[in-house]
């Protein structure tokens, strides 16, 4: 029998909305014949069951959060006063706040802020990266004078991309940055920006890289054909910006839509059976509720806050304009290309041959002559070591970890295997070849034995070297579970992350079944044998009971680990679980991050962490490079011929079973508003299914 697991895949908060959409959820449901319908959502905490750190027995050689020495857990109470001990040496945690590093004040690390410092490359090393680029490779060779061509759009991987694989990588634009800041034979960026599909941790990540790269006095040239708040919030920091006269600019503002399947299922006659813990739980409210619950609206309209009021002051400042003059433009509805030009928001309407050929007369090539670019996929073969970027004798390991997490690899298993990231860690952990670790996170959790599981490892690995965990777009309940583990965590101001706890539930399909005429006949033993089986009735009293209290001890383990993980006692982190999500920003302010910051920031807090002066090159050492699989080959020869499609695919991965309970993100999916309806595959099923009813 297949089961149906939701999409893994969050797409990114764009424009104006980002709905909660309860389908983004992992939880199994039983299609073909109606079997088991065991549905295991986000994990969201609850209401403070225990006041005591839960004694585990593999805990007994856990490592402390803030010095990395080695903790036995002797007994309950003993670990309780030890919690004490902790808040009682440090200030409250709402209280904390940020310093002018992004830093939260009341941390005993004074650290680095990783900012960008360009140094002119002269003397002996300038010879020496002459001389590597003569005898480069050719596909690494760049014509003298080429400007760095790169468009933005569509999705944005926080993974290393190989060649056979399409679409974009953050870690190749952001190094591609870099390099053309230090490349003699690069004149400047062209950037062409559109209609972008990723979070806004990886737009912050290329915004910091843009104005980096004006620090080198090369110019960088923005073109929109298509701007929403995103695309604008990237092309503003470019140094000119230009669109066509019939581009089309949506800045209107943004909005957040939440999903409720209530309706439907009392219609079909479908009742969810949810154990709620925690109030800002909101699977439990999609499937039951037809509107939007008092707290989830606090939580949503937090975020939104958030990420709105950062566009506005980043905006501002970038454009010289007060942050009211910004909002008061947005609320007059402007579309016309001409306002945005005499506003002062563009720096001038031109198509793209008219910027081309401005770029031309800049750079003093002749008209008969072509401009010289060096486009995006060729650049990122050009090796940083090239020009004199890398090579240090201290070396740092990377570990990538994105995309929806599960225990074992199946079929069709993507995003994080933790077998296969356990293994890497350990072999990280065996050798003495790196000075530190950064684990770099984009995911909404999954598998919660796998996240524990890893937990663990990185604990371990922790001991023995420093270890940075470095979140992109969202490090969220089981993904958090990752970055806690770490000694020291650093997030993008909006990046999502938090979500701690867990809910569980089953379908009653009963009413559903009597419509539809099918019936279903289970012979059993045992007391709860039918306790995941039996669809066609709700529980009993005494399995609702054995539910619950399953559901509470997965929940009292994600929430105690979270508290000691982060020298917390556990009221404290009940506070700020309670599977509330939070913006990288108000997670450091609580305690839940430590720094403000991108993968730049990381590095420099691993060098001070493993005593490597900052003026010190050091290599970084990428341990997930990619591996083309043969889907990633036949989609790079042509997808529309051989329907190699992503809608498919992850409606296949979608169909994988995922036993356990699931640590993941669930209540907000991030989606364009024109796409809401359609944008997740388990919707067009259920809206298929009841078409044929």
């Amino acid at each position: 029998m297949s089961k149906l697991l939701c999409s893994s895949h969050l797409n990114a908060f764009n424009r104006r909305s980002f709905s909660a959409v309860l389908l983004n959820s992992p939880f199994p449901i039983q299609c073909s014949s109606f079997s088991s319908n065991l549905i295991h959502f986000e994990p969201q905490i609850a209401p403070s069951y225990s006041k005591r750190l839960v004694l585990l027995k593999y805990f007994s050689s856990s490592i402390r959060h803030r010095d990395s020495s080695v903790r036995a857990f002797e007994s309950s109470s003993e670990t309780k006063e030890e919690s004490k001990k902790d808040a009682e040496t440090s200030d409250e945690s709402e209280a904390k706040s940020l310093d002018n590093n992004g830093s939260w004040i009341g941390s005993k690390d004074d650290y680095p802020t990783g900012e960008f410092e360009f140094r002119e490359i002269s003397g002996w090393k300038s010879f020496v990266v002459k001389l590597r680029m003569l005898f480069a490779l050719p596909w690494q060779r760049v014509r003298k004078g080429s400007v760095l061509s790169m468009k933005l759009r569509g999705q944005i991987s926080d993974q290393l991309k190989s060649r056979f694989s399409s679409g974009l990588s953050l870690p190749q634009i952001c190094e591609n940055l870099v390099k053309a800041a230090y490349d003699p034979r690069i004149s400047g960026v062209y950037l062409h920006i559109e209609a972008l599909n990723c979070g806004w941790g990886k737009v912050e990540e290329i915004r910091r890289h843009i104005l980096e790269f004006k620090k080198s006095g090369k110019f960088i040239v923005g073109y929109v054909p298509a701007c929403g708040e995103k695309e604008y919030y990237l092309a503003c920091a470019c140094e000119e910006l230009y669109a066509p006269p019939s581009a089309y600019f949506s800045l209107y503002g943004l909005t957040v839509q939440a999903s409720f399947l209530g309706g439907i299922f009392e219609k079909v006659g479908i009742e969810p059976q949810v154990q709620r813990f925690g109030k800002y739980k909101s699977a439990g409210d999609q499937l039951t509720r037809k509107n939007m619950s008092k707290e989830n609206c606090e939580m949503l309209t937090a975020l939104l806050d958030n990420i709105y009021g950062n566009w506005l002051d980043k905006v501002s400042s970038t454009r010289g304009k007060s942050r009211e003059e910004i909002e008061n433009f947005i609320n007059e509805g402007v579309y016309q290309v001409e306002r945005l030009k005499q506003e002062g928001w563009i720096t001038d309407i031109h198509y793209d041959d008219e910027v081309v050929a401005m770029l031309r007369e800049k750079l003093g090539v002749k008209k008969e002559k072509t401009l010289p670019t060096v486009d995006y996929k060729k650049y990122s073969r050009v090796r940083k070591w090239t020009l004199g970027l890398s090579g240090g004798k201290d070396q740092i390991a990377v570990i990538r970890a994105s995309g929806s997490i599960s225990r074992v690899r199946g079929p069709l298993s993507s995003g994080i295997i933790g077998e296969q990231f356990i293994d890497k860690i350990r072999s990280v952990r065996e050798s003495k070849r790196y000075k530190a670790v950064i684990i770099r996170i984009d995911s909404p959790g999954g598998d919660a034995l796998a996240s524990d599981l890893m937990w663990r490892e990185i604990r371990l690995l922790a001991a023995s070297k420093p270890v940075i965990a470095s979140m992109s777009d969202l490090a969220a309940s089981g993904g958090y579970y990752m970055a806690m583990a770490a000694g020291t965590i650093v997030a993008e101001n909006l990046s999502l992350t938090g979500s701690i706890g867990v809910v569980t539930g089953k379908f009653n399909l009963g009413k559903l079944y009597e419509r539809i005429g099918f019936n279903k006949d289970i012979i059993s033993r045992g007391k709860y044998a039918e306790l995941t089986a039996a669809e066609q009735r709700p529980f009993r009293p005494d399995e609702a009971e054995l539910f619950a209290k399953s559901a509470q001890n997965a929940y009292v383990q994600f929430r105690d680990k979270a508290a000691f993980s982060r020298s917390m006692t556990v009221d404290q982190m009940e506070e700020f679980a309670q599977g509330r999500v939070w913006t990288g920003k108000d997670a450091a302010s609580r305690g839940l991050v430590d720094a403000i910051g991108g993968f730049s920031r990381a590095i420099a807090i691993a060098k001070h962490k493993a005593n490597i002066p900052q003026d010190k090159q050091v290599s970084v050492v990428e341990l997930s490079r990619p591996s083309p699989t043969l889907p990633e080959i036949l989609s790079g020869i042509g997808s529309s011929v051989l329907g190699v499609d992503r809608t498919v695919k992850e409606l296949l991965q979608d169909l994988t079973f995922s036993g356990g309970v699931q640590a993941r993100m669930d209540g907000i999916m991030f989606e364009r508003l024109e796409e809401a309806p359609f944008a997740n595959p388990i919707f067009a099923l259920i809206k298929d299914y009841l078409g044929s009813l």
